[in-house]
């Protein structure tokens, strides 16, 4: 009678062992990284110089990408003169970027912005000639923003699989400005600046069982036959 107790203990903390290994294993997160840039904002789309790999399906299921994009933009200026009463003025000169995956399966946009606010006098000069102390600038500095887009679509997701192989990222950007001001009026213009930045592509799954857990499982399969008998 005891060592069938003794069995029955065996075969209960194998399987309750094995159980949770696999509970473990389930979930699983890998992710590939890589930068881009310096580009000039406002340059044709094209590609962004960057090739991520693929999901490989011998890890297991995938069940979800995640595509994720830090950008900056730099060396740009805005000049904004003020043709009208005193005022305070905030301006910004940056970029609106775009990366598209795989023919726009996954697509993410950002602005980021360089950002400057100044008081200004009243128009002094009768003319916007961006000098004096009727006139505000931003330039040079850095502006940052970051965006991303997942997807669990069973469609994207085989875009997205592939052992060994990999996929283009392709980028475009278009200047953006930013102009706001508590009384004056006024004309604004700009210089374009550059671009660089951090593409990333995360792939959550569901893991195969390592081949450990999988022989737990079996011995514990084995005693369960063994004590029915």
């Amino acid at each position: 009678m005891k060592n069938t107790h003794k069995l029955s203990g065996i075969m209960a903390l194998v399987l309750v062992v094995t159980l949770s290994l696999i509970g473990t294993a389930d979930a699983a997160l890998v992710s590939y990284s890589d930068s881009y840039g310096p580009a000039n904002v406002g340059s044709a789309a094209g590609w962004a110089g960057v090739s991520l790999s693929k999901f490989d399906p011998l890890l297991g299921t995938l069940t979800k990408v995640t595509l994720t994009l830090n950008s900056d933009t730099y060396s740009g200026a805005i000049d904004w003169d003020n043709e009208g009463s005193a005022s305070t003025v905030t301006l910004g000169i940056g970029a609106e970027v775009t990366i598209d995956a795989l023919g726009g399966a996954l697509a993410v946009t950002v602005v980021p912005l360089q950002t400057g606010s100044g008081s200004v006098t009243a128009d002094n000069d009768g003319a916007p000639d961006y000098i004096g102390s009727d006139s505000f600038s931003v330039i040079g500095g850095t502006g940052s923003d970051s965006d991303f887009t997942s997807s669990t679509n069973a469609a994207v997701l085989a875009l997205f699989t592939g052992a060994g192989t990999y996929f283009d990222v392709w980028l475009s950007s278009s200047v953006s400005t930013f102009v706001s001001t508590t009384g004056g009026f006024g004309p604004s213009q700009y210089t374009l600046g550059q671009t660089d930045g951090m593409i990333t592509v995360a792939y959550e799954y569901t893991a195969v069982p390592e081949p450990a857990t999988m022989a737990l499982l079996g011995l514990g399969s084995m005693i369960l036959i063994k004590r029915k008998r």
